[in-house]
């Protein structure tokens, strides 16, 4: 049977009792990783625009120091990127471990680190490529739009790309909301398995996690209302309750059987894969 939105919320309050100090301090750390990194990457494009562009000038020699820090932009760029896909699955490792009553450690922050990572990275930048690539049309016809000034016809057309942008990646964050969950629960899993796992799961179940998103936006407006600082309550209680759709959801398709504890059917098809 299917758990309402509002009862996996209730699921997810009772998880947080007497956590909420381990889960403000992940986003803490979680929060001054990103800003070490973002640090050095904001640093290194100030230094690169203190320099100028030696192709813009018409020179033919391009000086080792130039190539430095051109290189430098965009490897603090993709490190900013790394790190920030190899922390998300040790925080929802916390919050899994939470929602199945077993004990969370702030050490789990680094299960990524420690579990194939490559894997982790491979289904981050899958997901960010994804996303890219429902964008391609409409910066296309932008580029067009600028070209020709605008005109008539291709404001239609960046209405309508943009469109297929925002409803694209909205249907392709609803196939792919598990996969993450998936590969976390099974490192050993091949990252197009737990792809394809994630949509089998979500077939039939999109709209209500849907529902289940947009049923907290009265939250994120006051969180911003508080200058950020309400959401350091709202965020656990956002993450707590996707979790808790997830075991929830795992469980219903688990062969029509109750319990956490079962493994889908689709799960069981796809760990017979061999390895990514």
């Amino acid at each position: 049977m299917k758990t309402s939105s509002s009862e996996l919320k209730r699921h997810a309050k009772r998880t947080l009792k007497g956590r909420y100090g381990l889960c403000i301090g992940i986003q803490f750390i979680e929060f001054a990783i990103l800003l070490a990194i973002s640090l050095v990457y904001i640093l290194t494009s100030f230094s690169m625009g203190l320099v100028r562009d030696p192709f813009l000038n018409g020179a033919r020699n391009v000086s080792a120091g130039y190539v430095v820090l051109k290189a430098g932009v965009y490897i603090s760029f993709l490190i900013i990127l790394s790190v920030y896909g190899l922390i998300k699955p040790g925080v929802l490792k916390i919050y899994m471990n939470m929602c199945n009553g077993q004990t969370a450690k702030l050490s789990d922050l680094l299960f990524a680190f420690q579990n194939k990572p490559h894997r982790f990275l491979g289904l981050y930048f899958i997901n960010l490529l994804i996303g890219f690539a429902w964008g391609i049309p409409y910066f296309v016809v932008l580029i067009v739009a600028v070209i020709t000034d605008f005109i008539p016809v291709m404001i239609v057309l960046l209405v309508l790309t943009y469109l297929l942008l925002l409803i694209g990646n909205i249907f392709t964050m609803l196939y792919l909301s598990q996969s993450m969950f998936l590969l976390v629960e099974s490192p050993d899993q091949r990252v197009i398995g737990s792809l394809k796992e994630s949509a089998a799961m979500m077939k039939g179940n999109k709209g209500g996690y849907f529902y289940l998103l947009i049923s907290f936006i009265g939250m994120v407006v006051l969180g911003y209302c508080s200058m950020g600082i309400g959401f350091l309550w709202i965020i656990p209680y956002m993450q707590a309750t996707m979790t808790e759709y997830y075991l929830d959801l795992k469980e219903r398709i688990s062969h029509n059987s109750p319990g956490r504890g079962g493994e889908t059917s689709s799960q069981s098809m796809w760990n017979q894969e061999n390895q990514w």
